[in-house]
């Protein structure tokens, strides 16, 4: 699955930003697991996916990593969120069941 952009409805957008944030908000601290998914998602799917789900401009780069975007609070779980849910979507459309 290498679509360059999301599948998923802009509503169903809206609400996996507002989960992503609110999985975001149950800590002060970066999850080092959804960080570490996040990179790894954006290799994978590209920028130009992370921006059809994210719906911003991407270009503002992170101090830290250079290579990746500048990723707000709750953006890293909603590209988690917004992936699953696509395969999700893959599976149920071929029939299948994804777990």
């Amino acid at each position: 699955m290498t679509s360059l952009t999301t599948t998923l409805s802009p509503e169903r957008l809206v609400e996996m930003a507002a989960q992503g944030r609110a999985l975001a908000a149950r800590s002060r601290f970066i999850d080092p697991d959804a960080a570490s998914r996040s990179k790894r998602i954006l290799r994978e799917r590209g920028e130009t996916w992370a921006v059809s789900v994210l719906m911003r401009d991407l270009s503002r780069r992170s101090p830290g990593a250079p290579a990746f975007p500048w990723l707000e609070n709750g953006e890293m779980e909603t590209l988690i969120l917004a992936e699953q849910a696509e395969w999700d979507q893959l599976v149920n459309a071929a029939g299948g069941n994804a777990r």
